[in-house]
């Protein structure tokens, strides 16, 4: 294999991450504060599975456990938030930071992996 000089900040997260229990969600992820663009490579998945993206929401209280919510963008033009869903499988898809914001994120399968599990490589440009 070639020697490619990568100007990305890769990581890899594993779908269903490895908790006794979980079928769908992947490891959560963190966002780097100078990300641009974020990069799915999504393997093949079970059951010709998509993806979500989920975002933790931040915790202003004493809430014990973790709280997720669906990643929308809003779209200006025509005034709606379309959801970042449907993420293909055996793809790769670059999405805008711009779309996402910042924090921690994590993928969320259509369909039980845990038959299969994969990993994704999540690989950021920054500046």
């Amino acid at each position: 294999m070639a020697n490619y000089g990568w100007n990305i900040v890769p990581g890899r997260v594993r779908m269903p991450k490895n908790v006794a229990g979980e079928t769908m969600n992947g490891t959560p992820f963190s966002v780097p504060g100078s990300a641009l663009v974020m990069q799915l490579q999504i393997p093949v998945l079970a059951s010709s599975a998509t993806v979500k993206l989920q975002s933790l929401v931040v915790p202003l209280d004493d809430q014990v456990a973790d709280v997720w919510q669906d990643v929308s963008t809003f779209n200006l033009a025509g005034g709606t938030a379309i959801a970042l869903s449907g993420i293909p499988s055996n793809a790769t898809t670059t999405i805008p930071i711009t779309a996402t914001g910042a924090g921690v994120l994590r993928l969320v399968a259509s369909a039980d992996q845990s038959g299969a599990p994969v990993d994704i490589t999540v690989a950021f440009m920054c500046l």
